[in-house]
């Protein structure tokens, strides 16, 4: 077996799985509170141990559920900034008033993307299964505006068959919002906390999600190409829209040629302490038992990354959030 000698340059702490939304694209909150916690002195040691071995920009992404849900969460961000990660945290924005935005300031999170799926209210609230959810997102930029001047501030939006015609209007009101670092916009996926099924796109659960109109789905794509390629806000690559195209054309199908390469820079933790270098296959250690320097170097990661080189699987990971601009697609 081939020994990884490269170091991981990010790692991705869910430290908890619920949420105050109960958005159509997920059914983490579902889960139950109590079966995931792992305490603060424990994330304290992981963290710590990471030290040495993070390389690169050393990315530190505190994530859920909604992580604000956390009572510790400013605790455990200032305590990883201290140590020189750089800090990032999704968030929904829904808890953002001003006394949270000024824990995010003295906490020295370096980022944060809030969630928005549409310029329109009734869109967002939709899909994120809670009425007023947009306002409140427009009050948490204002608070983060004002409380949070050194704090990069951006927004993820999911593009699903219920907002992709609106999404063109939403990356020019960024444009427009000027403080906001950019957009970057993730293609629908299967659900979270759902079991894994080719077809759930065709399902009458969650077939709304899906565009269904593929000529108008890649007219938005190119649109956002070129608005990428002439100064637009939009952190996607030209060439990840474009395999967004072909993703959209049938997701039962790998989107992409590249091999997998999620194994050799990302590390994942899960809110019971769980280390996976992806999320189909098995844990690889617990932060509670296992000394992550040793385990990145294991056999057991070594397995795991060989078995992620050759995987088929149309993962979602490759077309969206680890999307690397290398010529395979």
């Amino acid at each position: 077996m081939k020994t990884n000698t490269n170091r991981p340059n990010s790692c991705s702490i869910v430290l908890l799985p619920n949420c105050l939304f109960r958005c159509k694209m997920c059914e983490m909150w579902k889960a139950k509170e109590d079966f995931y916690q792992t305490s603060t002195e424990e994330w304290k040691h992981f963290i710590g141990s990471l030290e040495g071995l993070l390389d690169g920009p050393k990315e530190l992404v505190f994530s859920g559920g909604e992580p604000l849900l956390r009572k510790d969460i400013f605790e455990l961000i200032r305590f990883g900034t201290d140590k020189g990660f750089k800090t990032l945290m999704p968030s929904n924005g829904y808890l953002i008033d001003e006394e949270i935005a000024k824990k995010i300031r003295d906490s020295g999170l370096k980022e944060i993307f809030i969630s928005l799926d549409s310029t329109r209210e009734e869109t967002h609230d939709f899909l994120r299964g809670v009425p007023g959810a947009h306002k409140r997102v427009m009050r948490a930029f204002e608070n983060l505006q004002k409380f949070c001047p050194d704090l990069r501030i951006g927004i993820i939006a999911v593009i699903s068959g219920v907002n992709y015609t609106e999404v063109v209007d939403l990356v020019k009101w960024v444009k427009e919002a000027k403080f906001l670092s950019g957009i970057y916009c993730q293609a629908i996926a299967k659900p979270f906390f759902v079991p894994l099924d080719n077809h759930w796109h065709q399902s009458e659960q969650y077939g709304f999600l899906w565009p269904k109109d593929m000529a108008k789905m890649n007219a938005v794509l190119d649109e956002l190409i070129e608005m990428r390629k002439t100064g637009y806000p939009l952190h996607n690559f030209p060439l990840q829209l474009q395999v967004y195209k072909t993703y959209f054309a049938d997701p039962t199908k790998r989107a992409r040629k590249a091999t997998c390469y999620l194994g050799d820079y990302v590390i994942n933790t899960d809110p019971v302490g769980n280390i996976s270098l992806c999320c189909f296959k098995e844990p690889i250690g617990n932060i509670k038992k296992d000394d992550i320097k040793a385990l990145w170097f294991s056999e057991k990661a070594v397995q795991a990354r060989e078995w992620m080189h050759t995987c088929n699987l149309n993962c979602n990971n490759m077309v969206n959030c680890f999307f690397k601009e290398d010529e395979e697609i």
